[in-house]
């Protein structure tokens, strides 16, 4: 074996400075590690056979954030058991199906989704609404108005002492 091969690894792959495999250095490359003028080390420790430095970098990535939908799951379970029964099951369907397109990364979806979860909730609780003060009012109603007019055998006996 050479000395030049990186000590026992046979002569296709070198051993790089940071004690790692690296990939064969083509020929008419050196390995000197060039440092850039203000004292940085360089990215790649190759140079060019003129003596200019190969540095090598990754493309730029944007990350976009993309906007979390509200899934309006609790609003819905609330709509399902004090409001109103059909429109609160629509509305956690809709709330799961949400969730799931969240995950799946289908934005668009997901908030159309979202919307229709909201709209269900909005229209449950408003009949919800009506439907307890109409229970209430008819309540009030019964007691005060249609009781007013039947008699009690406690409150009508004269026959007592």
């Amino acid at each position: 074996m050479k000395a030049d091969s990186g000590g026992i690894y046979p002569p296709p792959y070198s051993y790089n400075m940071d004690y790692q495999w690296a990939p064969p250095i083509q020929p008419g490359y050196n390995i000197n590690p060039a440092l850039y003028p203000n004292g940085q080390p360089m990215v790649s420790y190759a140079t060019q056979p003129d003596g200019t430095p190969i540095v090598t970098t990754q493309p730029n990535v944007m990350v976009i954030p993309q906007p979390a939908h509200n899934d309006y799951l609790c609003l819905s379970i609330v709509s399902l058991i004090l409001c109103f029964l059909p429109l609160g099951v629509a509305a956690v369907i809709f709330s799961c199906k949400t969730v799931d397109s969240m995950r799946r990364g289908d934005m668009i979806m997901a908030s159309s989704e979202s919307r229709t979860s909201f709209t269900l909730n909005m229209v449950a609780l408003g009949l919800g609404i009506v439907g307890h003060v109409a229970w209430i009012s008819f309540v009030i109603y019964y007691y005060v108005m249609i009781n007013k007019y039947t008699y009690s055998y406690y409150e009508n006996n004269t026959n007592g002492g």
